[in-house]
């Protein structure tokens, strides 16, 4: 009759628990919020001393730490599993809950060093899956050693449904309101481009929208001059004196010559610790972190690079990278066109003078015709 009793309890608790977390996840859209609710509240309702989140990516191939409760925060988007690798991505490739009360002396387990989950030596991991799909993994740790119970598997499976689920609709959330930035920054960049105005007054609006867009710390362009091969700084938006002297930098010199060079875009981690980067010391005072640099091209011809830094580390999503391209694109047809525009506007104007000077000349040549005294050619011309 006790046993009954307790079996009761635990599960009205379980039931108690579902409910508290399923209400706060229907309460969350942002991704990172959801993330972040979930392993906060999975590890309280549990009583355990860390939950942890890991999502796939779209590649199916690698299961990267995305929040958690317990662990080192700086390993958020850093720490990386290959899905079957570890007990959490063995979890994930399998399908089912792994227990273990000892984990790191079990064969599969994988230690990342950057989460410093040393501290918690039981380890529960269970499949996020959503309409058959897997799409992450989600782990339970203590700090002390603990044989996990049936009930305690069942309680983080069926809260792994409801985060897979959470997760998807905050991901399809999160994609929607990217659209519409991108959209929006696409639009504005067009209108830039179509108004008349002067070559670095426009590249210091693309230079500002692009910070905005990217939540960028600092968003720069430097164009090519042909005539000496070096790439010369033209925004100044945000930048300190030291920056903006910087001196210019030959094609294949350092990140950004690099990418003008190849054509190819490049993404830091940590400039201030790259050898390739040039200016750490100035980096560090500008408090510049991460970096992303595309080339500007026109019809597969490099006109110079655009590059945006992060004040914190960053690793730069496939979808950021192609958005900045996207800019980046639409910001060398921009500057195409104003150049155009300018050396249409210098023939114009030569053309006008020229134009003038032979009309005078003419007239010239006509009085000396109805006059009666004989001037030369030559004359006239000086």
């Amino acid at each position: 009759m006790q046993d009954l009793e307790r079996q009761l309890q635990q599960k009205n608790a379980q039931l108690a628990a579902l409910r508290d977390i399923s209400q706060a996840i229907n309460s969350a859209w942002d991704l990172a919020a959801t993330l972040e609710l979930i392993t906060s509240r999975t590890a309280g309702v549990m009583g355990m001393d860390s939950c942890s989140l890991y999502l796939l990516d779209d590649a199916g191939e690698w299961l990267t730490l995305e929040a958690t409760t317990g662990l080192a925060t700086e390993a958020i988007g850093q720490a990386r599993l290959r899905l079957g690798e570890g007990l959490t991505g063995w979890a994930a490739q399998q399908g089912r809950p792994i227990a273990e009360a000892n984990a790191a002396s079990h064969p599969r387990f994988k230690y990342l060093p950057e989460t410093q989950e040393l501290r918690f030596p039981s380890l529960l991991a269970v499949p996020l899956i959503n309409q058959r799909r897997v799409i992450g993994s989600m782990n339970v740790q203590t700090r002390v050693y603990h044989e996990f119970s049936s009930d305690e598997q069942e309680l983080l499976s069926l809260i792994a449904d409801l985060a897979a689920g959470a997760l998807e609709k905050a991901k399809l959330y999160e994609g929607m309101q990217r659209q519409i930035v991108e959209l929006s920054a696409l639009a504005q960049v067009s209108e830039t481009i179509t108004s008349p105005r002067y070559l670095d007054e426009m590249l210091e609006v693309v230079a500002k929208m692009a910070e905005r867009v990217m939540n960028a710390r600092l968003c720069s362009l430097m164009l090519l001059d042909e005539t000496t091969g070096e790439l010369v700084l033209r925004t100044t938006h945000r930048l300190s004196p030291a920056y903006r002297d910087k001196p210019p930098l030959k094609v294949g010199e350092g990140i950004v010559g690099h990418v003008a060079q190849t054509g190819q875009a490049v993404s830091v981690w940590d400039v201030r610790d790259d050898p390739r980067y040039r200016h750490a010391e100035l980096a560090r005072q500008e408090g510049l972190c991460s970096l992303l640099c595309v080339p500007l091209s026109v019809r597969d011809r490099v006109i110079g690079v655009m590059s945006c830094y992060t004040a914190d580390r960053h690793r730069f999503a496939e979808e950021e990278i192609s958005l900045f391209s996207t800019l980046a694109n639409q910001t060398a047809l921009a500057i195409e066109n104003a150049r155009l525009v300018t050396n249409s506007a210098v023939v114009r104007e030569m053309h006008h003078r020229i134009k003038n000077n032979l009309q005078t000349v003419a007239m010239l040549l006509r009085l000396q015709l109805s006059g009666d005294r004989q001037v030369s050619a030559q004359d006239v011309l000086q």
